[in-house]
């Protein structure tokens, strides 16, 4: 008589879990926040001249805007609405585009 046929999924063959679906969105959005970043910077710098001590200020003003919406002083909404209304730049669907003034 033979062996008998191991019972386990090959890993190509594995059914995702719950869990490979949040790593992979969390995997995902860590490399679209860093991609983002990288040319945000690289555009302040490059165009616009920004030298180091100012770009760490932005990113600590970025970081304490970004705390201040996690404990829920501010509303993601809320700053959408004042960019609209001080500046005619519309976030939608996180696509920037500029309202004709």
């Amino acid at each position: 008589m033979g062996k008998a046929r191991d019972k386990r999924v090959p890993p190509r063959r594995r059914p995702a879990t719950q869990q490979d679906v949040d790593r992979a969105k969390k995997d995902a959005t860590d490399f679209a926040i860093g991609y983002v970043w990288a040319v945000m910077f690289t555009v302040m710098r490059d165009k616009f001249g920004w030298g180091p001590v100012r770009l760490m200020r932005l990113w600590q003003e970025v970081i304490a805007m970004s705390d201040s919406i996690g404990e829920g002083y501010v509303k993601l909404e809320d700053l959408a609405q004042a960019l609209d209304d001080e500046a005619g730049i519309v976030l939608q669907d996180f696509r920037f585009s500029t309202k004709k003034r």
